[in-house]
């Protein structure tokens, strides 16, 4: 074995070199990431509203995301126009699957919220039966720096240098929490503790999304959407547009309605990530309308697509084009 390895040794270093080389390519990740086109998440499998028959026609679009890459996978998908890749960024690199996963989840549990509060609230002033209670607990913590072992993603900020959540709406809220120094009161699993944040130089910003109970609404809803493996807070726009249909039972009869943006408490729309690979999604799957927000219009000039785009600022102006759509088919 001996006198094989040593009448052969070159060409089996050049074996085990080109060995190692492949695996580097197909195993070991690069700094790029990838978003890619996915698919659709029909809004009656994720709403009912009691005695109100969840229209069929809602669709919410989710896109794909890989982080990171290989250098294999980056080779093959260069070239590719339907995928966006970009540079992984710092907050990226940082962050586990596991936590990726926990942060789309508490994301989107925030947008229901949200798209609950905005729809019953635009829905009463047609119907006057229609009611939402809620309050506004504070800010659940999505991303923070990572030298603080104190803190989770999840943890709730319902105190803030000892103001309390309920004494301001959630964007002034939110502005505070950005001070430093500052103290946070923190409730974890109904336990309540006091965090003291002094920002360093190096220190990511933290990421918040604002957390609500809903008290009691008329009529009453279940959220069997909450169970789905799909995360993230870009379907906050349709996810309204589609509770707000059921509860004035508004239904289109075969008109496929699909968009992306998040919902604010205030009702604007908000931007989102993979606007281009969305707009792919939807052409793959038959839509007749898509809503999007209006500062990602120029984002997509360039993309063919066979359906209407509606871009918004507001929820008002998506219901506003989501009524005028209504009558014309009526």
């Amino acid at each position: 074995m001996l006198k094989f390895i040593k009448e052969h040794l070159k060409l089996i270093v050049m074996i085990a070199f080109a060995y190692v080389y492949a695996l580097m390519v197909l195993v070991v990740p690069t700094g790029y990431s990838v978003i890619a086109p996915g698919g659709l998440t029909p809004m009656d499998e994720t709403f009912v509203i009691d005695n109100h028959p969840a229209s069929d026609d809602f669709y919410t679009i989710y896109v794909y995301a890989y982080d990171p890459i290989t250098a294999f996978q980056y080779f093959m998908l260069h070239d590719d126009e339907t995928m966006y890749i970009y540079k992984t960024t710092v907050r990226e690199q940082v962050t586990t699957i596991s936590e990726s996963v926990a942060q789309g989840q508490l994301q989107k549990t925030s947008s229901y919220e949200l798209a609950l509060i905005n729809a019953y609230e635009q829905a009463s002033l047609t119907d006057p039966s229609i009611s939402i209670n809620y309050t506004f607990d504070g800010l659940y913590i999505n991303d923070y720096p990572r030298r603080i072992d104190d803190l989770q993603i999840g943890d709730v900020i319902t105190e803030i240098n000892g103001v309390a959540a309920n004494t301001m709406d959630d964007q002034m809220f939110i502005t505070l929490a950005y001070t430093s120094p500052v103290t946070f009161t923190i409730n974890r699993d109904d336990e309540t503790f006091t965090y003291e944040y002094i920002k360093e130089d190096e220190d990511l910003l933290f990421w918040f999304y604002p957390s609500f109970t809903i008290i009691d609404a008329s009529p009453s809803y279940e959220i069997p959407g909450l169970d789905n493996a799909v995360g993230g807070p870009s379907g906050g726009l349709l996810q309204t547009l589609s509770i707000y249909a059921s509860l004035l039972n508004i239904n289109f009869e075969n008109f496929k309605i699909a968009g992306t943006g998040t919902i604010n408490s205030d009702g604007t729309i908000g931007r989102i990530g993979g606007i281009r690979q969305k707009i792919m999604t939807a052409n793959y799957f038959d839509i007749d309308l898509f809503f999007i927000p209006e500062s990602h219009i120029d984002d997509i000039n360039d993309l063919s697509y066979d359906f209407e785009i509606i871009p918004v600022k507001t929820i008002n102006d998506a219901l506003d084009a989501l009524l005028e759509y209504a009558n014309e088919r009526t």
